[in-house]
């Protein structure tokens, strides 16, 4: 086991990056808040990503929140590479254009976080894009709270094709 599945289970993100003329998506559990003030959130995306190159050429990138539900869908964005197969194609995801940057949003999922890159820290194997939230939609699932009850989000159990969901129980400290 890598001394990193030791964080997992983690939450499951799709990233968006291109145009809607070419959308290209990514899975990503390395996705973190960095900052309230200004909202600033951070991906940790592999040098060697097709993502990273269009992120690289757009300066922008939008985080999206999927829900169990769209397991198929994000298996296939995480396992084949957008530099060799147009995935758009082979997803049933809907691209619709975003409200602030050129990457699109994902209308099956309850939350698009659109993002401008504001800085880019090399981390090893991987670029850590800091992102300003500059515009979020949302489903149903969110109104003051994330509605666990009704909506399963993803969380990725550790390396490997082995996921699963939140639980409706909450507990208060």
């Amino acid at each position: 086991m890598h001394a990193l599945e030791y964080l997992y289970p983690m939450r499951t993100f799709l990233i968006t990056s291109g145009t809607m003329e070419k959308p290209n998506v990514m899975t990503a559990d390395w996705v973190t808040p960095l900052s309230l003030n200004p909202p600033l959130v951070g991906a940790a995306i592999a040098h060697k990503r097709y993502t990273k190159k269009l992120i690289d050429e757009y300066g922008e990138f939008v985080v999206s929140v999927p829900t169990i539900e769209l397991l198929k869908d994000v298996w296939i964005a995480g396992t084949v590479s957008g530099a060799n197969v147009n995935k758009a194609e082979k997803l049933s995801l809907t691209f619709v254009p975003s409200k602030k940057v050129k990457a699109p949003s994902i209308k099956e999922c309850q939350a698009n976080l659109e993002c401008k890159v504001v800085n880019a820290v090399e981390t090893g194997d991987h670029v850590l894009y800091v992102g300003e939230i500059v515009e979020v939609t949302h489903e149903d699932a969110f109104k003051d709270k994330p509605d666990v009850k009704n909506y399963k989000f993803i969380l990725h159990v550790g390396f490997g094709n082995m996921f699963t969901t939140n639980s409706s129980e909450i507990f208060k400290a």
